[in-house]
């Protein structure tokens, strides 16, 4: 698992696992044929990469073509460019992918792209902004690129890699909300668009075949009796796409199944088949009886002028003074520091700053902040695959150690370094002493 949430862990696939997910990707849900050119620069070390663009191919014999992940991060344009160059048909990123071409690629670097033969544009892997795709497909309808191509998908490691992926042709589709509603009871009420309270869901398609998505109240221990479409609750899954068994952690592979399905960790609905994803269950935040979801109040900071789009986290925080109450704070990257800085002192810097993140959440919203930490760009944990990592920066934050970071690359390096020298000695030290678990 990406570690996003929590401390990653080993998911055990069989073969059948694997190949039941690749014929959802490639047969039921793409369509590929022989005529197929993927390219991807995704991380090998992540399921989208090695599932989707490294052993679906395989099976299937489809060309892809591999640039390598930094270069996309340096050079967003070097994406689009091999897609001209080897008539790619298929490419899938994240949000944030999508985001960066957006941001970092010149009009001036369009005159050789042509993405006429992209036909499937695929979104996933962490929660997907409708504005983003938008801007996406506008931003490069010059270049070729068809509306139509976008396909948002919805998975996780724990059902190999897909779930569910939106209809060939489709492009994006959404569904407005009522946000009081939403948040307050807990069910989706449609609205139209420009309504001043909607809040817009991104379809991630239906079901593969042979496969089932339910909604259940979280504290449906049986999974016992499904919820109606349009209401909220955990999303969850069966068939012979999902995993086993986390590695070697009896106590939370019992944890994730309730009654023969897996427990995803995810709030969402059912609306017409379609699911529609809310937020992880483990981080919304409750304030007066109300659930609030991280990424919706993020969003709302994030249009603050002097904020870095896409790193601002929100999350729950304990209050020392009030047992059964959540703090709602929320951390963010500024654009811009002095050369030599204290982070303690960005706070008061940054006053201005803070103080209209303050009001575009309560105006967005109608949810009062109790604190906001602007930090130094690079700042926010991330994981390996560029996930913000809310857990960890919430650890941080309440042990004071958040306001005292200049930069996570050295921090996260040598955490990173020791949690591979502990998985190493884990799976060696059985191998070499004896008695290693049958499994």
């Amino acid at each position: 698992t990406s570690g996003s949430t929590s401390r990653p862990k080993g998911v055990m696939l069989t073969h059948a696992n694997l190949m039941a997910n690749v014929k959802c990707i490639t047969h039921d849900g793409l369509h590929m044929t022989g005529d197929d050119v993927g390219v991807s620069w995704l991380p090998l070390y992540h399921d989208m990469g090695l599932i989707g663009f490294v052993l679906a191919p395989i099976i299937y014999r489809t060309p892809i073509v591999f640039l390598p992940p930094l270069l996309f991060l340096k050079r967003p344009v070097s994406w689009l460019q091999a897609m001209t160059r080897h008539k790619g048909t298929i490419s899938f990123g994240p949000n944030f992918a999508y985001a960066l071409c957006v941001k970092r690629i010149r009009e001036r670097e369009l005159d050789r792209i042509d993405l006429t033969s992209w036909r499937v544009a695929g979104c996933g892997a962490e929660p997907i902004r409708p504005e983003t795709l938008e801007a996406f497909a506008e931003s490069f309808a010059k270049g070729g690129f068809s509306k139509n191509a976008l396909l948002p998908s919805y998975g996780m490691a724990e059902s190999s890699l897909a779930i569910s992926f939106t209809e060939l042709e489709e492009g994006m589709k959404t569904f407005s909300v009522d946000g009081e509603t939403l948040w307050a009871e807990n069910v989706a009420k449609e609205v139209p668009d420009d309504h001043p309270r909607a809040v817009r869901l991104v379809s991630c398609g239906r079901k593969f075949t042979d496969h089932d998505i339910a909604v259940f109240a979280p504290d449906d221990a049986e999974s016992a009796t499904p919820l109606p479409e349009d209401h909220v609750g955990e999303l969850r899954i069966k068939g012979p796409s999902v995993m086993k068994a986390y590695w070697q952690d009896d106590e939370r592979s019992r944890e994730a199944f309730a009654g023969g399905w897996l427990k995803t960790g995810d709030l969402g609905l059912l609306h017409d088949g379609r699911v529609f994803i809310c937020g992880r269950s483990k981080e919304v935040i409750i304030v007066n009886g109300r659930n609030y979801y991280p990424q919706d109040i993020e969003w709302e900071a994030s249009h603050v002028e002097g904020v870095r789009k896409g790193n601002v986290i929100a999350f729950g925080a304990r209050d020392n003074t009030e047992r059964d109450r959540e703090r709602v704070v929320v951390a963010f990257e500024v654009q811009d520091v002095p050369k030599h800085f204290d982070p303690k002192d960005l706070v008061q810097q940054k006053q201005p700053l803070v103080t209209a993140v303050r009001k575009a959440v309560l105006d967005g919203m109608n949810l009062s902040l109790d604190d906001v930490v602007p930090l130094a760009p690079g700042v926010l944990p991330k994981t390996s695959s560029g996930k913000l990592q809310r857990a960890k920066t919430r650890e941080l934050y309440e042990s004071g150690a958040l306001l005292e970071r200049k930069s996570a690359r050295d921090e996260d390096k040598l955490s990173v370094l020791k949690e591979a020298a502990k998985s190493q000695l884990s799976y060696f030290k059985p191998a070499v002493l004896g008695g290693r678990k049958k499994s």
